[in-house]
């Protein structure tokens, strides 16, 4: 049998989990994370303490960027700590090659994960706090290979998972806390844990450059707003509803030109169906964005795993309402939310909230825009992260 062959005849899945383990990943791996400086005491501040944030270096290099929300987060989560009488260094979430240089008194960030940094640069009673910003890593993988094999089911299709990452490790339940952008719903994900007490944050909207204009919102228009991982996403099931109905219209905004592989085979659907208009990554504070969110209604987003995500609270900054699966992070008070993510169930909510005469659909999309300005503005973050800062240093206190 040759290769090629064998290749034919492996699951896609594990083909990508043993590129994981090559050596040629490991160079990819190396030379991106030594891009990724780390960053010493960033405020130049001079306190007794020290913490370590582990999470994502550019913002604190190149500037905030209005590309993703974590950008501007993470300098605001550094700053909250600082106040609390810590000196800050920064290091890059996935750079396993970090060379600390002192004990901290104070460690937080996208751990535990398969990189341990940390473990013997602690002082005594350091406080550790995971900061999660997705459903569990193990379900969100899992889940991202169910979609990819479904898509083969239905479709004969075999693409890459996009999603994929290492698990949590079982070391998170001797942390103090964890801090979770999500709910209730999507956090029992990490029921196979004892996690330790949970503290809610919020994954703010934008307040954007430009008034969206009510008058031109129609129903039968859609938007679909993502990152990678388009299977992940539901983009796929999407393109097969849409295809079928020429009298609606879906708008994507995604990063599909990374994904080669998908874009190969729903080419048809992407660039050719003319009721799909595909316009890849937009920016959401220019004129391109405005343009598009002001004619959509909707964002039809049905996930199949997130914390709580930023495309739903960016479309609402927008005046577009989200019909999403559960897994979004939000109540049924701010979205519509899908029972499941069967091309049956989206399509007849689709077909059902097409229909909406036009008075509905701009109450409801002001309500929206509302929701965000009241419930996820960066002032909404900033009071969880520091109710958050608060509750676990006050608890670490109360226990010592």
């Amino acid at each position: 049998m040759t290769v090629k062959e064998i290749l034919k005849q492996t699951p896609i899945y594990t083909l990508y989990k043993g590129f994981m383990k090559t050596n040629l990943y490991k160079k990819y791996i190396k030379i991106k994370t030594a891009q990724k400086p780390f960053l010493n005491n960033v405020f130049a501040t001079k306190y007794i303490l020290n913490c370590l944030l582990i999470y994502i270096t550019d913002p604190f290099v190149h500037g905030i960027s209005n590309l993703h929300q974590n950008s501007w987060q993470c300098i605001e989560i550094a700053k909250a700590i600082s106040k609390r009488g810590y000196n800050i260094d920064v290091a890059y979430y996935d750079n396993p090659n970090v060379k600390l240089q002192k004990k901290y008194d104070f460690i937080i960030g996208l751990i535990p994960r398969h990189i341990d940094i940390y473990s013997n640069f602690q002082n005594k009673n350091c406080i550790k706090v995971a900061y999660l910003t997705s459903s569990n890593l193990r379900f969100t993988s899992e889940e991202e290979r169910k979609r990819i094999e479904d898509l083969e089911i239905r479709r004969g299709i075999k693409l890459l998972p996009r999603r994929q990452t290492q698990t949590i490790e079982k070391s998170i339940e001797t942390f103090n806390a964890c801090f979770f952008i999500g709910n209730e719903y999507n956090f029992k994900t990490y029921a196979e844990f004892k996690m330790p007490p949970v503290y809610y944050i919020k994954n703010n909207g934008y307040k954007l450059p430009f008034e969206t204009d009510f008058s031109k919102k129609d129903a039968k228009k859609f938007l679909f707003l993502g990152s990678v991982g388009q299977v992940h996403k539901g983009l796929d099931l999407l393109l097969e509803i849409f295809e079928r109905k020429p009298e609606l219209e879906l708008f994507i905004c995604a990063s599909i030109s990374q994904e080669e592989d998908f874009e190969n085979a729903f080419y048809k659907e992407l660039y050719e169906t003319p009721n799909i208009h595909t316009f890849g990554f937009v920016n959401v504070f220019s004129d391109k964005f405005k343009e598009i969110s002001d004619q959509c209604a909707y964002l039809i987003f049905p996930s199949c795993a997130e914390g709580q995500a930023g495309s739903v609270s960016t479309a609402m900054s927008a005046g577009c309402i989200p019909i999403i699966s559960k897994m979004c992070g939000f109540s049924e008070k701010e979205g519509i939310l899908l029972d499941n993510c069967t091309i049956e169930c989206i399509e007849k909510n689709i077909d059902e909230y097409s229909a909406k005469d036009n008075k509905w659909v701009v109450n409801n999309c002001k309500a929206r825009v509302k929701i965000i300005e009241e419930d996820y503005s960066e002032q909404s973050f900033l009071k969880s992260i520091n109710d958050a800062l608060d509750g676990v240093l006050n608890a670490v206190k109360d226990n010592r």
